[in-house]
């Protein structure tokens, strides 16, 4: 089987479908009330969509030494289009948070606690299994000074928001999560640009020391990472359906049959197109998303309780995905074992390391994830004593 078939990407799928299910049915997890379950189910697939398409790369990278763009388009849009589509989740969830707090005050304090104890602890779990990976590759030894290595490790720690460091000197620190941390730095400053959001949209705007904040947080990261038109489209395109989510009709509407035949054909249109950057591609995108956010399920296929359970953990796959090809790749087969794969035997390769990525990502979620985010709101409840 050909590496650029859409069977591969089917198969892996179904495998993960396979592992979820048996996952599920063992570990129920109970969701709050208040949840967009088609955009749970629309996060299992974009994960295990970037997942595939590294392993597009990676088989490319073996044959050619270079970590490039899939020349497929279907296997390029799985990643480019999965990671703009999650930032338009991220869009949606937090445009509607303001929308919805109407005339009481938004919690700024405890917003900010709560993205730190969703993303920060799984994260450093990740930098923590990078760094072992690193020494491991450096035989154990600082190829740096200890100044050296301590400043590239507190790039990684802040999210790459400041640089993009080699740890220890090692040229494949980025590679070996198969350089996913690019996105997390743009989910930052959409969560620090929020509070100048909130002076248009809150009717009790936010206070000054968070607009503050704000602003040199905006400032500093144009400073350094330029403005990224593509992305801050998508971050638009998510904003539409928490306007159009208060119309009734319009709901109703997206809900149909026939606005689910047209998601199936904005998918189709998005294959055609070789990068999420174009804008009529960027357009598709915004179109499938504002449906499946405002409860369009495909089909019923995004209310499936075992893809929504897979799209529970599914920021644990993102971060987590590319390790498992790294080690599975080079420091269990090799690189040049892998070279004498056929297209089929590498295929078989990813298919068994599917059920280890799900089976990580479940417990990164249920071990990690879960007991931070359940304790969000205590912690928050330390900075706000008058509360």
């Amino acid at each position: 089987m050909s590496v650029s078939s859409p069977i591969f990407a089917v198969i892996v799928y179904l495998i993960a479908y396979l592992t979820g299910y048996i996952l599920y049915s063992k570990y129920k997890i109970n969701n709050p009330p208040g949840r967009y379950e088609t955009i749970d189910g629309l996060r299992g697939f974009l994960a295990l969509g970037v997942f595939i398409h590294h392993s597009y790369i990676w088989y490319f990278l073996i044959h050619e030494n270079s970590w490039r763009n899939p020349d497929s388009h279907l296997y390029n849009q799985l990643g480019q289009s999965s990671v703009s589509l999650f930032f338009m989740i991220t869009s949606f969830l937090f445009v509607s948070k303001l929308l919805n707090t109407k005339e009481k005050p938004f919690d700024w304090v405890y917003f900010f606690i709560s993205r730190l104890c969703r993303l920060v602890p799984m994260y450093y779990v990740s930098v923590l299994i990078i760094a072992l990976i690193v020494m491991q590759l450096t035989h154990w030894t600082l190829q740096v000074s200890i100044l050296e290595y301590l400043t590239s490790l507190f790039h990684l720690a802040v999210f790459t928001i400041t640089t993009a460091p080699t740890l220890n000197g090692c040229d494949e620190t980025l590679r070996i999560n198969a350089g996913v941390i690019w996105s997390l730095p743009f989910e930052w400053l959409f969560y620090f640009g929020l509070p100048l959001i909130g002076l248009v949209l809150l009717k009790k705007k936010p206070s000054l020391i968070f607009i503050a904040i704000s602003i040199l947080f905006v400032a500093y990261f144009t400073w350094e990472h330029g403005i990224k038109i593509h992305h801050m489209l998508s971050f638009f395109g998510g904003a539409i359906a928490p306007f159009l989510i208060r119309f009734p009709a319009v709901v109703k509407i997206s809900k149909s049959v026939y606005c689910s035949v047209l998601a199936v054909v904005c998918l189709y249109l998005i294959t055609l197109f070789p990068s999420a950057d174009k804008i009529f591609c960027k357009l598709s995108l915004i179109t499938l998303f504002t449906l499946v956010a405002l409860g369009n399920s495909v089909f019923g296929i995004l209310k499936n309780n075992v893809i929504k359970f897979l799209g529970e953990m599914a920021y644990s796959t993102y971060l987590l995905h590319g390790i498992v090809l790294f080690s599975l790749i080079e420091l269990g087969f090799g690189m040049e074992k892998v070279k004498t794969f056929s297209s089929t035997e590498y295929v078989l390769m990813i298919c068994c390391a599917t059920p280890i990525v799900v089976l990580l990502s479940f417990f990164g979620f249920k071990f990690v994830e879960k007991p931070f985010m359940d304790r969000s709101r205590k912690i928050s409840g330390y900075f706000q004593p008058n509360k």
